[in-house]
Formats: C-alpha cells, sequence, structure tokens
C-alpha cells in the first residue's frame, strides 16, 4: 500500500513536469534547460526538443 502511494505521487510529479515542458516555448525550454539541477529535468527538456523535430547539431546549439 505505501509503495502504490509513492508510486501515484511520482507519476502525478512526472505528469506535471511532462505537462510543463511540452507546453513550454522554445525560449522558455532554454531557459529552463540552463538553470535546471536535475540531469532527467535537462534529458527531458532534450527529448521535448527531439520530439519536435530537432536535430542533435540544432539542438546542441540551442543549447550552448
Amino acid at each position: 500500500m505505501f509503495n502504490l502511494k509513492i508510486f501515484k505521487a511520482i507519476s502525478a510529479e512526472v505528469l506535471s513536469i511532462k505537462n510543463d515542458l511540452e507546453l513550454s516555448t522554445e525560449i522558455q525550454l532554454i531557459n529552463k534547460y540552463k538553470t535546471a539541477k536535475s540531469e532527467a529535468y535537462k534529458e527531458a527538456i532534450i527529448y521535448i526538443f527531439k520530439d519536435r523535430g530537432y536535430t542533435r547539431l540544432e539542438i546542441g546549439q540551442l543549447l550552448e
């Protein structure tokens, strides 16, 4: 029962972050990437760019 509560809390947090990132503009994502402390958060931002059709080169240039 305790594990289920933890899973639900984490799942809700992940979905919240995912929705927040997907609704962000490119400029907002770049700023969030540059200020993020979590590597997982940065990876999620990179995934969003890939999902929007950016190449690895373009993503690298945007996030420099």
